[in-house]
């Protein structure tokens, strides 16, 4: 990796859009997220064969508080049209904010391991952390492929 990509990857307050979104909802456990995963990203691809949403980016996940024993969170896909209901599929929304943001590089069993760097960040740089953060998997795993190349950004919405 050249300094140019570990710049890009460094700890960084940036300014974020509203983006519309179609998403599956749920409050699970932690030790149910993968299955809930597993089902949202199911349920988002017949939704999309059926034709109610296109992604317009990458999956992402937005967690609604920091996580603990269970969590809230919307898993689906930014859209740039509005979303037709289908299921559990529904329109959602990611409001704007400004954010600490960085890039994990590897495997999803370290993205705590990332989060807690950009906490400890945000911190250092006397930045208050508000109740939303998402990820986005800009890299979509497929077998095969190397665990070490996935790339997920990471946002954590600063308090206002």
């Amino acid at each position: 990796m050249d300094t140019t990509d570990q710049d890009a990857d460094s700890p960084r307050v940036t300014e974020q859009q509203e983006q519309s979104t179609a998403v599956v909802t749920g409050t699970v456990a932690m030790s149910e997220l993968r299955a809930f995963f597993d089902r949202a990203f199911d349920d988002l691809r017949r939704a999309i064969a059926d034709g109610a949403f296109v992604p317009s980016g990458p999956p992402m996940a937005v967690y609604h508080g920091v996580p603990a024993a269970t969590v809230h969170l919307d898993v689906g896909f930014p859209v740039t049209r509005p979303v037709t209901a289908r299921g559990s599929v529904v329109p959602g929304r990611l409001r704007a904010s400004r954010t600490a943001s960085s890039v994990h590089r590897g495997n999803y069993d370290d993205l705590g391991r990332s989060w807690q760097h950009l906490a400890e960040w945000a911190e250092r740089e006397g930045l208050g952390l508000g109740d939303i953060m998402w990820e986005v998997y800009v890299t979509e795993p497929r077998p095969g492929d190397d665990p070490a190349a996935m790339r997920t950004e990471l946002h954590w919405a600063l308090r206002e």
